[in-house]
């Protein structure tokens, strides 16, 4: 049986159990059912008359959290590549080290949230815009359920080889935190696709 919300002109059917954890979380945050509801509906409202959708409040919230947990800070595509191909001439060793150490760094912090590698594949939508990609995707080895075997395609991954090659880098380093190994890689401007293990080499 639905939950129903009076308001001045209509009265709004809610399912039992998102009924009770509204009413739990106004009352865990000291407010009346009427408050917060109208608080959280005003806020979903908001998104919507921008042209977004009620789904996009969650991912956008977790987003700003992740990125205020690892210190990030967003910055433009073109100085991201600007840099990126200054330094790929200067030291190409270090820069690549670089990005795979933070990609592990980035790999520890999302392993609090996410236990495994197919648990973090089923989230891709809340996490990816931590990453230096357009979109993210995971399917299974030769499109089959293959225990343990997994591809990582990656869409929008720098405007140049040389930004490509380090977000493969920083994937390459997310998949070896959580104790995944690259068994094969290929890569094509601002594409990546990697095939991970967890057997180790």
């Amino acid at each position: 049986m639905g939950w129903f919300c009076r308001v001045p002109r209509t009265n709004i059917s809610i399912a039992d159990e998102v009924a009770d954890e509204l009413s739990a979380e106004a009352m865990k945050r000291n407010k009346t059912l009427y408050a917060f509801a109208n608080e959280s509906l005003t806020e979903v409202l908001r998104v919507c008359k921008l042209s977004g959708e009620p789904r996009e409040v969650f991912t956008s919230w977790k987003m700003g959290r992740m990125l205020k947990d690892v210190d990030a800070v967003p910055l433009p595509g073109d100085l991201v590549e600007k840099t990126i191909k200054k330094l790929f001439i200067i030291d190409r060793e270090w820069l690549l080290r670089t990005w795979l150490s933070e990609g592990a760094r980035i790999g520890s912090y999302l392993r609090m949230g996410y236990q495994d590698l197919p648990a973090l594949a089923q989230a891709a939508v809340e996490f990816q815009g931590l990453l230096p990609l357009r979109r993210i995707e995971f399917r299974s080895a030769d499109g089959e359920e293959r225990r343990g075997r997994l591809i990582v395609r990656a869409l929008g991954a720098g405007q140049s080889a040389e930004s490509t090659a380090c977000a493969e880098q920083f994937i390459r380093g997310i998949a070896e935190s959580y104790g995944w190994s690259v068994k094969s890689s290929r890569t094509a401007e601002g594409i990546i696709e990697l095939e991970v293990s967890k057997e180790r080499r």
